[in-house]
């Protein structure tokens, strides 16, 4: 299944953000399509998936880190709670615009 987790998300060293919640539907893998437009003073993106069975307590899964102008794929992680979100975390200072697309399938 596809969402769109952002578009045009403005992302600003210190203040980690945060897409909406997306149902898993039974699926168990999750892979996300990130693009950076702009690193605006940044050094790169790091992008953490989180995932939660309730949307209050939220567990970091896994990051990938080195993000940068361009588009780029994160690798594929099994995910056994119900809901997914994408946790976007500056490197370096300044801040940049990213946009993310997140990819779910049953494995």
């Amino acid at each position: 299944m596809y969402n769109q987790a952002a578009s045009r998300q403005s992302v600003t060293n210190g203040t980690n953000q945060f897409s909406p919640a997306m149902p898993m539907s039974g699926a168990n893998t999750v892979r996300a399509s990130v693009t950076v437009y702009n690193l605006g003073g940044a050094t790169s993106l790091t992008v953490t998936f989180q995932s939660s069975n309730d949307l209050q307590n939220w567990m970091s899964e896994t990051a990938d880190t080195g993000f940068v102008v361009g588009t780029a794929f994160t690798a594929a992680r099994t995910i056994s709670n119900a809901y997914v979100r994408l946790m976007y975390t500056v490197v370096g200072t300044g801040t940049l615009v990213c946009a993310a697309d997140v990819y779910s399938s049953q494995q």
